[in-house]
């Protein structure tokens, strides 16, 4: 390829990738689970949306799935204290008009006559968790903001405290976008809501930077052509 050719390329496509950068910045990707291991699967639809959730077959590992995505909380709402998931009076709240994401995490035993189960999980987020909700009295009402098709589950249980075995959760990672998780059931489904950070809106800084690139690419048009058409004079 020329000179010519490669400058007139850099030259038409400089608008169009600084606009797309101004997009993609300004329209973050949402949220999502990216990583999980130990006992723990994906799943695209939760038992409760299926016909006859009761023959869903006994399985020995806790089930995910992304919830609502990018959403402006309407009001207020109550996060648990992961060290004690009976309180729930004096909670930590995320503020009305947060943009925030969702995720549900739970183990459920369909087969409790074949006694207790048990599963710990690693679950990597890709932006950081800023609350946790692990009682049926704060999953339920916040259904309409979080799940809206959620149906209704008649066996949602909370997460326990002793003098049954504990169900833990705990926040790890160096952004704070890991959950390890621990739950035990016998008769219930165990559930924990995850509620993630939406990356924030560029800075102003940086959409003046990219303004000033699609401003600068007219004059380096210009420039060039006047550059060009001297050399035409010339000849």
């Amino acid at each position: 390829m020329t000179q010519t050719k490669i400058i007139n390329t850099l030259i038409k496509g400089l608008p169009l990738a600084a606009l797309s950068a101004t997009v993609l910045a300004a329209h973050p990707a949402d949220a999502a689970i990216i990583g999980i291991k130990g006992q723990v699967e994906i799943t695209d639809t939760p038992f409760w949306l299926l016909d006859n959730y009761y023959a869903t077959p006994r399985e020995k590992h806790l089930l995910a799935f992304d919830e609502e995505q990018n959403v402006v909380l309407p009001r207020d709402v109550e996060i648990s204290d992961p060290t004690n998931w009976d309180k729930l009076s004096g909670l930590d709240t995320i503020k009305q008009v947060t943009r925030v994401n969702s995720h549900f995490i739970y183990l459920w035993n369909p087969t409790p006559s074949e006694g207790r189960i048990e599963a710990s999980a690693t679950i990597t987020f890709d932006t950081p968790i800023i609350g946790l909700m692990g009682d049926r009295r704060l999953i339920v009402p916040t259904n309409d903001i979080f799940f809206p098709d959620d149906r209704g589950v008649s066996r949602i249980g909370t997460l326990d405290e002793p003098s049954l075995p504990r169900d833990i959760a705990t926040i790890t990672g160096d952004r704070g976008n890991v959950l390890e998780v621990s739950f035990t059931t016998h008769s219930a489904m165990d559930p924990i809501r995850v509620i993630t950070q939406v990356p924030t809106a560029p800075e102003p800084l940086t959409i003046l930077g990219t303004g000033t690139a699609i401003g600068f690419a007219p004059l380096l048009q210009r420039a060039y052509s006047k550059k060009k058409n001297k050399g035409k004079n010339k000849d």
